[in-house]
């Protein structure tokens, strides 16, 4: 976080929160790590799910292994979690409007990989087979 603090020329950013960044950046790259070995098995959606509920269990163990403040291992764990629930709803929405529309969930999946906000990518990921039904619905045709 920055923190902002005015002085006679404007604004100017006074202190930089770097473990939380760090830890973020880290969530990120596991996150990331996780799904990249996720979309080697069978069926990623399943595999992502069952990964997302495990966590609660395997991530204190894991964390209790890292040097980190308590309030870093909340911003890992929260992170993490928020990240792994995003890219399983994207795989569970593209399973769900099938063949033919794989390049819009690569669009989602890069925003993530780049550290774009999972809580939106997330519903907007969900709400993509609904639109296609829509869409076909309007055009007269099937999905």
């Amino acid at each position: 976080m920055i923190t902002l603090a005015k002085n006679p020329h404007g604004l100017m950013a006074t202190r930089v929160d770097e473990p939380r960044i760090t830890a973020l950046a880290a969530a990120l790259y596991v996150a990331n790590s996780v799904y990249s070995e996720a979309l080697k098995m069978p069926n990623p959606h399943a595999t992502l799910d069952d990964i997302c509920d495990a966590l609660p269990e395997v991530l204190p163990e894991i964390l209790g292994v890292i040097k980190t403040t308590p309030e870093l291992a909340e911003v890992l764990k929260g992170a993490i979690a928020d990240r792994l629930w995003a890219y399983t709803a994207v795989e569970y929405a593209r399973v769900e409007a099938g063949d033919g529309y794989g390049y819009v969930f690569d669009l989602l999946v890069e925003a993530l990989e780049k550290g774009g906000d999972p809580h939106s990518i997330r519903a907007d990921a969900l709400d993509v087979p609904r639109r296609i039904r829509e869409l076909a619905e309007q055009a007269g045709g099937d999905v």
